[in-house]
């Protein structure tokens, strides 16, 4: 933790938007679901991909959320994802909870404010893992 921001300056933004989800079951984990993430952490022991630690781990999906999966032309994943094991597709499932679209994340990096994916644009989520140790990019990082 660093004990205060030299040479920076806050930016605060609200963002909203407004979209549609198409209709789709309650969530549930899938048994695929359970068994990437059961090998991505536990067998091969991926660390955050933000942080590297390997506490809290999650599941993140990277490419393709569940909910969107009814939303979604399989033709054009499949002409942009051409390293995915097409073979094996039988249902949205099989992409969606594979360990191709699996990103392992902690809590925080997965769904905290100021640092979670489901809560930040992309780039200014992404940056956390390449930021200096002496750069303060949030505001719970200065020393009270």
């Amino acid at each position: 933790m660093m004990n205060e921001v030299k040479n920076e300056h806050e930016v605060k933004s609200t963002d909203s938007w407004d979209e549609y989800y198409p209709d789709h079951v309650q969530r549930t984990e899938s048994s695929l679901f359970r068994k990437t993430k059961h090998h991505l952490v536990h067998v091969l022991d991926t660390p955050c991909y933000i942080c590297g630690t390997k506490e809290n781990r999650e599941s993140h999906h990277k490419f393709i959320e569940w909910a969107f999966a009814n939303a979604v032309d399989w033709d054009k994943v499949k002409e942009d994802h051409p390293d995915f094991d097409w073979s094996t597709f039988k249902s949205a499932e099989d992409f969606v909870d594979s360990e191709y679209n699996a990103l392992i994340l902690c809590s925080k990096h997965h769904r905290a404010p100021n640092h979670g994916v489901h809560h930040m644009p992309y780039p200014n989520w992404l940056i956390q893992k390449y930021v200096r140790d002496d750069f303060i990019l949030t505001p719970d990082q200065i020393k009270k």
